[in-house]
């Protein structure tokens, strides 16, 4: 069938199996086709108008260029095995002009179908004869038979599927198995009247008629097949359709599953961020209250040191809350992950080190700090970043390393890295919570006995920072090996992190 939709592939194809099958037929006209057409006797005109009639009612298949099917093969294979290839190509040809021309087709449409069923019963024919089919038709020439019709089957398969092919690009082996699972038991059907109604034409063309109703049956059999065929894909599509429904079930379950985990998480959360910051916030403002309250009521029987040691007290209550609450409120503008503003600029970390080892030294007065920092090492960084990751660490080492302990603070220059190192020699870091102490709201001492205070944010900013900056934060194992934690500040050099390969 011709395909509407045209390419150069499509007409080369339609225009070569047409010249192809034209060339047959007049190779069968001139070895004899129109001197035996004279001779037919009426019972092939019987067949012929019985073919020229089934043909004109076929079978329209729901596929691209709505494809014909009919069972009029059989009677052309009846006048085949009567009165030879070109009595039956002849019967062919004119079928197909009063079928085509009934339904007003292209004539390109109709050159193609007569070239191909030309070609395909040439080619029956002679396979029929070499396989050593002759006249009489007995039980003897059914092998060949046999075979020259599963030629003429699978031929037309062949030629059609390449139209639809190069018409609509679809995959020709798929067609093909299809076609077969649908149409080979009908068309088996159909072929093998054809001896049946060639042996009763010759005997009564009377009793025509009568074997009309088997070929009707098998007609009706290949429109069951054809609409179970249809009914089959149809539940394939359904049973898709249904897969594909269930699996975006199965994933939204998924994902309402995974939102309510984490809106349970973020409860939880919630509430130890609650807990934590009502009791660190408690305890400073609790002994910076009470101060204050002594100092009110009893003002007239304290002496000045004790008043100013009073005052000190609640200035040192108020620095730890007011601390406090700037963790927070920087973990909170972290967690939202507040974009820089502008690049960031090169500076020297070993003077930043310098800078917050000076604040934790004041900050710390009994504190010993050692320091090591020689060569200046540039990186691109936020200053006050690097400061404020430096001081939470110094932080941490001071609240958990003993009084007389030093805290060792290094800068130094590992490959393309600033490394800046804060170590303690304290409890250290289970290996279990190597991570964990990075988190939020995380603190290893915590209950009624922990000595540090705070809400458990130091680690959490300070890595969060590290990372903003390009680098990272992370726990080492400390120098020598032994109780303590380490931290490591890695940052990469300026002149290494700019680069450019040559």
């Amino acid at each position: 069938m011709v395909a509407r939709h045209r390419s150069s592939g499509l007409h080369a194809y339609v225009l070569t199996v047409s010249a192809v099958g034209f060339g047959s037929l007049a190779l069968l006209a001139s070895h004899g086709g129109v001197a035996t057409l004279q001779q037919l006797p009426p019972v092939f005109w019987a067949l012929l108008i019985c073919l020229v009639v089934v043909e004109s009612f076929p079978l329209v298949l729901p596929r691209p260029g709505n494809e014909l099917i009919t069972t009029g093969e059989t009677f052309a294979f009846a006048i085949l095995l009567g009165w030879g290839s070109a009595a039956a190509a002849f019967a062919l040809t004119v079928a197909m002009l009063v079928s085509d021309g009934l339904r007003r087709a292209a004539p390109e449409k109709v050159i193609f179908n007569i070239g191909q069923y030309g070609l395909l019963m040439a080619v029956s024919g002679e396979v029929y004869e070499v396989l050593g089919g002759g006249r009489p038709f007995t039980v003897r020439q059914l092998p060949a038979f046999v075979v020259a019709a599963a030629v003429f089957f699978l031929g037309n398969l062949l030629l059609v599927g390449g139209v639809t092919t190069l018409a609509y690009g679809r995959d020709f082996i798929a067609d093909l198995k299809d076609a077969l699972r649908v149409e080979a038991r009908p068309y088996a059907m159909a072929f093998g009247m054809a001896p049946i109604m060639y042996v009763v034409a010759e005997q009564e063309v009377s009793l025509l008629p009568l074997l009309l109703l088997p070929l009707f049956a098998v007609r009706v059999a290949l429109r069951t097949a054809v609409e179970a065929d249809q009914d089959r894909a149809a539940a394939e599509k359904a049973a898709d359709q249904a897969q594909r429904v269930a699996d975006e079930h199965a994933r939204l379950a998924a994902v309402e599953h995974a939102l309510v985990e984490r809106l349970q998480e973020n409860d939880r959360l919630k509430d130890e961020l609650l807990a934590a910051v009502s009791h660190e916030l408690r305890t400073p403002l609790a002994g910076m209250l009470g101060a204050l309250a002594t100092l009110s009521a009893r003002e007239a029987q304290l002496s000045n040191p004790q008043r100013q040691e009073l005052i000190g007290m609640a200035v040192r209550q108020g620095d730890r809350l007011k601390l406090q609450i700037e963790q927070l409120l920087l973990a909170a503008r972290v967690e939202r992950g507040a974009p820089e503003q502008g690049e960031r600029p090169v500076v020297d970390a070993a003077a930043v080190t310098r800078d917050a080892v000076g604040a934790a030294r004041a900050a710390y007065p009994p504190r010993q700090i050692v320091l090591e920092a020689g060569e200046v090492l540039p990186v691109r960084a936020v200053p006050e970043a690097i400061h404020q990751v430096l001081g939470n660490l110094l932080d941490n080492a001071a609240k958990h390393a003993p009084d007389r302990a030093p805290i060792r603070v290094q800068a130094r220059r590992v490959g393309a890295l600033a490394v800046l190192a804060v170590e303690d020699s304290g409890p250290g870091v289970p290996p279990a919570e190597r991570e964990r102490i990075f988190e939020r709201f995380t603190q290893l001492d915590s209950g009624a006995t922990r000595l540090a205070s705070g809400v458990g944010l130091g680690l959490y900013i300070a890595r969060q920072l590290a990372n903003a900056q390009g680098g990272e934060l992370l726990l080492a194992d400390p120098t020598p090996p032994g109780q303590g934690a380490r931290f490591e500040l890695r940052l990469p050099m300026a002149e290494l992190a700019h680069r450019r390969p040559g």
